[in-house]
């Protein structure tokens, strides 16, 4: 079901939430994905999808038209299964918790796209908790006290009190896209200060909802959420544990507290040996210099066999590598205009058909609309619908450029000759305050290696053969 709790009313949020919910009626998957009426990153995904945190599970009335729940039946009843690693990581975090399982057992698992997979392990391997989770807490139990609870007015005060709160936490992190040293953060009394008023207000929230119970299944779902949170909050904010990187990023009105493993290979080793079966692992661009080692030892694999292929693709007659000279420094004022006024003219000669992908959405953005103003060609920028949508217009122009970021790096293929051109702003090295790259850093440190040489080359290497590979 399709529903908006959210109290902003602005007439575009609203325009968006009537396309999706003409569109829920006709869809058979439920995928946002296939939504072509919204963007990809449009604010109004957040207040209309479920998550784990406010499922109501069997309590639910639309419980036995839920899409994951017919998924889920269609997987175990299946004998092939093909999810998602995001999925496939989830389901082995539930696991864990005893909760149930998404996937059923199997014989043999394959990964495509492989080289994926350490990054994202990490994420599930690791903890997070976010003030979005908080704000879903708070408007759930101003629902709870609307509907089912109207003699309870504390309820409406204790949730404003700690939605309120989280908001102060936000203010008091600073600046918007920011991401920081977590540790070091709530060393800093200001910070310390505001999160002891959060855990103070989160307490509150949770004596409040104890009398609550059994007024209603919101509630007592929202009771579990609010010790759920405070576990989290604890654990975040024990920073004294070792073996983990702890960070925090900040969105325009959100923040998110993550403690991440330096490493997942003993937990994803583990994770091998307990399910036991084939495990398979491909992909273009595992190897490094015909080297396995940099992916086998961030996943703790011994592998029984491995070997490379050589591509189908005859590169050198049939691929031409350019490298221009005398470009600015990457992240020099002035770099997206002389890009522009340098690839314009090939761009054009190419009669469209270019890939132009970037290293970060703003370089994407400014790009976009430089192009925009000089080409006589469409151009077509990731992010203003959905990603598929997006791809099928490119396709069916015929002579357009995509200007895009990281989606379109890889795991897409545009066959014939629609794409003739791919255009790389700057070699893609990962930005350094990325906290999966500082934990792998730090990591790689320990251990007495170079990090440049062994974690920052290899990913930079990766990444750039995927996007060659378009």
């Amino acid at each position: 079901m399709v529903e908006s709790h959210t109290t902003e009313t602005q007439t575009d949020l609203l325009s968006q939430l009537v396309k999706v919910r003409t569109w829920s009626s006709e869809t058979k998957s439920g995928d946002l994905g296939e939504c072509d009426a919204i963007a990809e990153d449009s604010p109004i995904i957040p207040t209309i999808t479920s998550t784990n945190d406010n499922c109501l599970s069997k309590e639910c009335p639309s419980y036995e038209d839920c899409f994951v729940l017919k998924a889920r039946r269609r997987a175990l009843d299946s004998d092939v299964v093909v999810v998602n690693h995001h999925l496939f990581m989830a389901d082995l975090a539930i696991k864990e918790t005893g909760f149930g399982e998404l996937i059923p057992e199997a014989d043999v698992f394959i990964f495509d796209e492989a080289h994926q997979i350490p990054d994202i392990a990490s994420q599930y391997f690791g903890q997070s908790i976010s003030s979005r989770q908080i704000q879903d807490l708070c408007k759930d139990i101003e629902i709870g006290y609307r509907t089912e609870a109207r003699d309870m007015r504390q309820l409406q005060k204790a949730g404003e009190r700690l939605s309120q709160a989280a908001m102060d936490m936000r203010i008091v992190l600073g600046d918007t896209g920011f991401r920081g040293n977590w540790r070091d953060a709530i060393a800093s009394p200001s910070i310390k200060r505001e999160m002891e008023r959060l855990t103070d207000a989160l307490e509150f929230v949770i004596d409040v909802l104890k009398l609550a119970l059994g007024r209603s299944q919101l509630l007592d779902t929202a009771f579990e959420r609010a010790n759920l949170v405070k576990g989290r909050i604890e654990r975040v904010c024990d920073v004294t544990i070792t073996g983990y990187s702890y960070w925090y990023d900040t969105s325009p009105r959100h923040f998110s507290l993550h403690i991440t493993p330096l490493t997942v290979a003993d937990k994803f080793h583990e994770q091998v040996e307990m399910k036991g079966g084939a495990w398979i692992f491909t992909s273009a661009t595992l190897a490094v210099s015909d080297d396995f080692g940099h992916f086998t030892s961030r996943l703790g694999l011994v592998p029984k066999q491995q070997f490379s292929l050589p591509s189908p693709f005859d590169y050198p007659s049939q691929a031409r590598l350019c490298v221009p000279r005398y470009l600015p420094e990457p992240n020099s004022n002035g770099l997206a205009d002389k890009l522009v006024r340098m690839l314009t003219p090939v761009i054009e000669q190419n009669q469209g058909r270019c890939f132009f992908l970037c290293t970060s959405h703003s370089m994407m953005r400014e790009l976009g609309e430089k192009f925009r103003e000089t080409l006589s060609l469409p151009v077509l920028l990731q992010g203003e619908t959905s990603k598929q949508k997006t791809l099928a217009e490119f396709m069916e122009l015929g002579n357009a450029l995509l200007v895009a970021t990281g989606a379109f790096w890889e795991g897409i293929d545009v066959r014939g000759d629609t794409l003739s051109c791919v255009i790389i702003d700057k070699l893609p090295f990962t930005a350094p305050d990325d906290p999966l790259l500082k934990a792998r850093i730090e990591d790689c440190k320990l251990q007495g290696g170079d990090p440049f040489q062994q974690v920052q080359i290899p990913d930079a290497v990766i990444t750039l053969k995927q996007g060659v590979g378009r």
